[in-house]
């Protein structure tokens, strides 16, 4: 599970593996230990309606169910949007790993 964090928009990017198991358990979930001791911890979960917090270094979020379940990986993903306490929104992109075949030589 991969997380790119940009300004006004944040990516979650599964392996096919991760992505299979998030649809057979409906989670998934992942902690990153720092130097100092530090850690930021992602949960993602399948549930009726979007959300995503960020609080004391934890990600939650939360994708539909249905939709990820008729979801066929692509390069352009699912896009989310989500409204910020000050009026503006924050896109939260779901995308599976789909690499090509290598190129015959």
């Amino acid at each position: 599970m991969k997380l790119r964090i940009e300004p006004k928009k944040t990516t979650l990017r599964l392996s096919k593996a991760e992505f299979q198991s998030f649809l057979d358990t409906g989670e998934l979930s992942q902690i990153t230990h720092f130097p100092g001791g530090g850690n930021i911890s992602i949960s993602a979960q399948l549930d009726h309606d979007p959300s995503f917090m960020v609080k004391d270094n934890r990600f939650q979020i939360k994708l539909p169910n249905h939709l990820l379940r008729e979801y066929k990986p692509s390069k352009s993903g699912i896009s989310f949007e989500f409204q910020l306490d000050n009026g503006e929104s924050h896109e939260l992109v779901f995308e599976v790993d789909i690499k090509k075949k290598p190129l015959n030589k």
